[in-house]
């Protein structure tokens, strides 16, 4: 049976290459407006094309999608195309791009591929976009955001909005000058935050390293082997999971601080700025423990455990690990 198929698959290979060879090369252009306000919603569906949105002070959705590829097949039967489809009903604007490569027996390689979408409207627009392997990039937008993609990677900048959700699996995620309400979920892709002000910040993740700094708000991250790095963080409550990552925090100083954080193998260093207020507590299977808070004072300890207070401990840090060392000391 299975040399049976192997015989009809080397007869398959046979005929493909009997076929002729050839190149094929597709150049489309297309450009469209729409006249806009405040209710109105953008749908763009961009699979791999990489996409640009700037905003401009017009009531005016601007989009200009450009395809070029040039490609070279065996085989025969109708060959890959690229089309746009723009349409506009009860408040939403929507923008398709769509490959399409019907009834082709063969192989194609592609040799050049250049797929943009390069957008301008007013930032007041609400964006929901949908990708695969392009490329998104945000930039002086107010408009809530809706973003899925799969390999791409979204950089937002100078984003002040109610409310960005972002579901991705292996592209990176970079927002700087961020404020609002922030969601990202996603697998293998690192998450780059800087210079944000978040109201609640969720981040879900598996293996891809997660790096704020310089930023402040609540956060609540889980992620799996993934790095945390916090650097120079403003924050009232922080809420840390993680499996074998290190998780690394450099906390400012607040009037009152909520830290959790709880680990499996992962190593855990927290530095807090001085003349912090909290009780903290640190808690170990394995790992070793190392506090250097000069001004702490109420200190227990144990073999696999550590606790006190600074100043009149209004706020609170709770560390477990299994399998990881902790750290906790002042910045000095």
């Amino acid at each position: 049976m299975k040399r049976h198929g192997t015989f009809l698959l080397t007869c398959l290979l046979v005929s493909l290459f009997a076929l002729p060879a050839s190149a094929g090369d597709i150049k489309k252009h297309f450009h469209e407006e729409f006249k806009v306000d405040r209710d109105t919603r953008l749908r763009l569906k961009h699979g791999d094309g990489n996409v640009t949105i700037r905003n401009w002070n017009k009531d005016t959705l601007d989009v200009e999608v450009r395809y070029h590829a040039s490609h070279k097949h065996l085989g025969s039967g109708k060959e890959r195309d690229f089309t746009v489809k723009f349409s506009e009903k009860n408040g939403y604007i929507e923008v398709v791009g769509k490959e399409t490569s019907p009834g082709f027996l063969g192989f194609q390689v592609f040799i050049l591929k250049e797929y943009t979408y390069t957008i301008y409207a007013p930032s007041y627009l609400d964006l929901d976009l949908d990708g695969e392997d392009g490329d998104i990039y945000i930039e002086g937008w107010k408009g809530d955001i809706e973003c899925q993609t799969d390999d791409g990677d979204v950089d937002l900048f100078d984003v002040r909005n109610a409310r960005t959700r972002i579901k991705f699996e292996d592209g990176d995620i970079n927002i700087e000058e961020y404020e609002g309400t922030l969601t990202l979920i996603g697998d293998d892709g690192k998450i780059g935050i800087t210079d944000s002000r978040v109201t609640d910040c969720n981040i879900q993740g598996e293996d891809g390293d997660v790096k704020i700094k310089n930023s402040e708000g609540n956060f609540e991250i889980e992620v799996d082997d993934g790095q945390i790095t916090l650097y120079k963080l403003l924050s009232h409550r922080l809420d840390i999971r993680s499996s074998d990552g290190d998780v690394d925090i450099e906390l400012l100083q607040v009037e009152e601080i909520d830290l959790d954080v709880l680990t499996d193998d992962g190593d855990v260093t927290v530095m807090l700025e001085p003349d912090i207020s909290l009780a903290f507590s640190v808690d170990v299977e394995d790992g070793r423990i190392r506090v250097d808070l000069p001004g702490a004072e109420k200190i227990r300890k144990g073999e696999h455990w550590f606790s006190g207070i600074l100043r009149d401990g209004k706020g609170k840090i709770s560390i477990r690990t299994q399998g990881g060392s902790v750290t906790l000391k002042e910045i000095r």
